[in-house]
Formats: structure tokens, sequence, C-alpha cells
């Protein structure tokens, strides 16, 4: 039988009744034959209906369905009229309290049989258990919150030590991803997740938004003229860009010498989706690079070009301290280099799709 509405299938009983035929009986009400099951916790409650077929047989066409004498032709068709007559529906079947009034509305179309007639019945909602309750406090008690990442961009770390059933749960944060210090964050749970908690006979407090304060992301400059140490980190980048490109005996022909021209000095926050760079890590986030223009020329007297390109040097993970100054020993090494097939514009301009701005 289904919840709502539905033909009522005779089935296999058609076949196993033991028929003890009498005169036709007048029609009886059919809601008086519909029993009604509830299932679930209080206010939330389910109702489900079936139907006592035996006594509606027995009643209606005076058969015992206990025996074991075949049903001839005339009764078969009867049963069947009655099957195809009859629609029953219950006018609430959901987030039912105990006490709660619903209706039994059976309909019978009178053409098709005279056995049974329409008619309508109010039950009383009883006999749902009693709701357990997750609480703001037992959560905000029994879930170990930590924050990872950067402030901005701040991911949340969830473990979950409630007592059993409810350690299965899987609580989440409104925005992951992009928290800040000093955030209040709500944990919520998925649809998915309250169904579940029902089934273990679980409903969530009213006002239910457990929270919790974001605290110990890095910090990241949002400018390169918040880190007080800016000019450090540039004269770092200034010498790793002498290492990589020394002269070599410039004054022999088989040496070779450069000619270093910085073009752009740039700085990014934080990471871009954009970021396709295949040569440094584009997760990182605090990034400040410089953007050079190389060129290598031979030794000798008679120097001439050999090669030229872009090379992009530069520090990533530049966090701060409570006194906006970096840690120089923790920054991450950026190099990248792009060749004479890209020119210095089309780099600055990758560099931009990647977020970077220039430091001014």
């Amino acid at each position: 039988m289904g919840k709502t509405t539905g033909k009522m299938f005779f089935g296999g009983l058609v076949f196993s009744l033991v028929i003890i035929l009498t005169g036709c009986n007048s029609a009886k009400d059919l809601s008086e034959y519909v029993e009604v099951d509830f299932n679930g916790i209080d206010s939330k409650g389910t109702a489900d209906y079936r139907v006592d077929i035996e006594k509606l047989i027995k009643d209606t066409l005076d058969f015992d369905v206990k025996g074991n004498i075949e049903p001839d032709e005339k009764i078969t068709e009867e049963i069947n009229k009655m099957d195809e007559a009859m629609e029953i529906k219950l006018d609430k079947t959901e987030n039912l309290s105990n006490g709660d009034k619903i209706e039994i509305i059976a309909n019978v179309d009178g053409e098709k049989t005279k056995k049974v007639k329409s008619g309508k019945k109010t039950i009383e909602v009883k006999n749902l258990d009693e709701p357990k309750w997750l609480t703001n406090e037992e959560v905000e008690k029994k879930l170990v919150v930590n924050f990872n990442g950067v402030s901005g961009r701040g991911e949340v770390q969830i473990d979950n030590v409630l007592d059993s059933p409810l350690d299965k749960v899987k609580f989440t944060v409104e925005n992951d991803g992009e928290l800040k210090n000093g955030d209040k964050v709500k944990v919520t749970l998925s649809k998915d997740e309250e169904e579940q908690l029902l089934q273990e006979g679980y409903l969530l407090e009213k006002d239910f938004a457990p929270t919790f304060e974001v605290k110990g992301l890095s910090i990241v400059a949002e400018k390169a003229t918040d880190i007080s140490n800016l000019d450090d980190i540039k004269r770092m980048i200034d010498e790793e860009v002498k290492r990589d490109y020394q002269d070599f005996d410039p004054n022999k022909s088989w040496g070779y010498k450069y000619e270093i021209k910085e073009e752009k000095l740039m700085y990014r926050q934080f990471n871009n989706e954009s970021d396709k760079s295949d040569s440094f890590d584009s997760g990182n986030n605090g990034n400040l690079i410089k953007i050079f223009s190389v060129k290598k020329f031979s030794g000798g007297s008679e120097t001439k070009l050999n090669d030229s390109f872009t090379a992009i040097i530069g520090y990533s993970d530049i966090i701060l301290d409570e006194d906006n100054k970096v840690n120089l020993a923790e920054m991450k090494n950026i190099k990248e280099t792009k060749d004479d097939t890209y020119s210095l514009e089309s780099v600055i301009k990758m560099y931009e799709a990647y977020g970077y701005t220039e430091v001014k």
C-alpha cells in the first residue's frame, strides 16, 4: 500500500480463498477497513495506511480467506471490480505530532461495485517516539575545530568526537575556503545529514547554529607595501638574479656576459584559479616577483648577442608576523624563464592574469 493514494491489489489472495457465498450484503464503508500505522518521532512522524483485506472480503462477499476452496468465476469478477473501484488517501502523511488529527478519505466508484461505498474517518496520531535533541552546547563542546591556511582563504578541519551514533555526522561551515581571522562561523548540516539524524531519532534544537571563532590563520599582506621589511626581500631578489646570471671570463672569446634590466616589481596576495604556470607552485599565497629582461653576449673583443629571454625571480609564502615583518628564512623561491618567443609585454600580461599587480 502507498502512503497517500493508490489502488488496493488483492493479488494472490483471489486464488487461495474459500468461498462461503450467501446473499448480497449492503455496501460497506471502505474507510472502516483502513488502518493507519504511525512511525518516527514526535513532530516528524509519518503515516502509512493498510487495508484489512481479509475482513473486507469476508464482510462484503462472505468469503473465508483462510480455507482452501477456490473462488468461482463470478466471485473472482466481483473482487476485481472492487479492486478497480477503490482509491484511498490520507490528508497528511508527514511531519506529524502526537495528538494531530488526520483524515482517511476512501473513494469508491459506484458504477463499478455496489459492495463497498465511499467514506471518511478522522483518527488521532499516537505512539510516535519522543525525540532526542542535538544542541548547540553539545556540538560546540565536542567538535574539534581547526583552521588552516591564510586569513582570507582559510579552510576548516573538523574532527567529530560526539558520542555514537552522532560521531558519524558530517558537519560543515559557511564560507569554507574564504575564512579570515576573527570570523564567527556557523556549523551547518546538509539535508541528507539531517535526514540521517531523524533516522537515529534526533532533532536539532530550535535555532541550531553552533558557532566557532576563526583564529590561527597565517597573515598575508594585502599590498606589498604593507610588508615592513619589503626592502630586504627586494634586495634578496636582486642578489638571486646576479647569482643566476654571473659573467664568466667576459674578456675571453669562450666566455660570456649578461646584461640584466629590471622591468617590473609585482605582488599577488592570493593564488588565482586562472594561474596555469608550470614552473612554480600556483597554490602559494603572498608572492613577490621581479621581472627582468636578460641578454647573454659572447665574451672577448667581438661580442655578439647569443640569447635573450625574460627571467621571473621572487618569493612566495611571504607571511607576516604581528609587526608585519616577514621571516625571510621561511619564504619559498620562485623562478621561471620565458624565451624570446615571448615579448616582455606578453609576459607581464600573463602574470597579471595570474593575479599579480605592479608594486609602485
